[in-house]
């Protein structure tokens, strides 16, 4: 969801467009709050980070405000800010007197939480555009890019001619860049 689809919405419903952006984007406000806070908090300790994440957005969005569309990078921010005030307010309760930046040159995990999430999602929204494409297209593509396979190999598998294939394929590809430009992804030099 982008900033201009969330303030479309907002405008006609307020209530339905926070519980969109809480549906849309729960997973990566959580994998930032958990990353931050697992080696103090307990998972209510992270749930009401979290609940205060949305609260936060939710209180301080202005339908006015110009986020240049980064409504993910301001999201980002505040749930990033609110842990580290909880990981502070934690750790002075239970008298700890470490820092945040020192707690994760030290987490045993090797896993990168907040970038595994954002894959997942890219993952998916990719997903959900190659089947918007129809088929056979989202067969050729999936075949091709997926599964890594031939335009000869497709052709014989879908009982197309592979110069077909081959021209499914590149148009399939173009109206798969405006869809993912339609989804809030900038296509530049081939990277998402």
């Amino acid at each position: 969801m982008t900033d201009n689809e969330y303030r479309t919405l907002f405008e006609k419903s307020p209530g339905s467009a926070q519980n969109a952006l809480f549906e849309e984007y729960i997973n990566y406000v959580y994998s930032i709050v958990f990353n931050k806070l697992r080696s103090c908090a307990s998972a209510e300790d992270i749930e009401e980070c979290v609940s205060d994440v949305f609260s936060a957005v939710f209180l301080s969005y202005d339908s006015k405000q110009n986020i240049n569309g980064d409504l993910k990078g301001y999201i980002g921010r505040i749930a990033s800010n609110k842990a580290i005030n909880m990981f502070h307010s934690l750790s002075a309760k239970n008298g700890r007197t470490s820092y945040i930046e020192e707690m994760e040159t030290h987490l045993p995990s090797g896993e990168a939480v907040a970038e595994n999430a954002e894959q997942t999602e890219l993952r998916n929204v990719m997903i959900k555009c190659i089947r918007a494409l129809g088929e056979p297209e989202s067969s050729i593509m999936i075949h091709k890019y997926y599964y890594n396979m031939k335009s000869s190999e497709i052709g014989k598998k879908l009982s197309l001619p592979a110069v077909t294939v081959r021209v499914k394929c590149s148009r399939a590809l173009k109206k798969l860049k405006e869809l993912l430009t339609a989804e809030g992804y900038d296509l530049e030099e081939g990277r998402l």
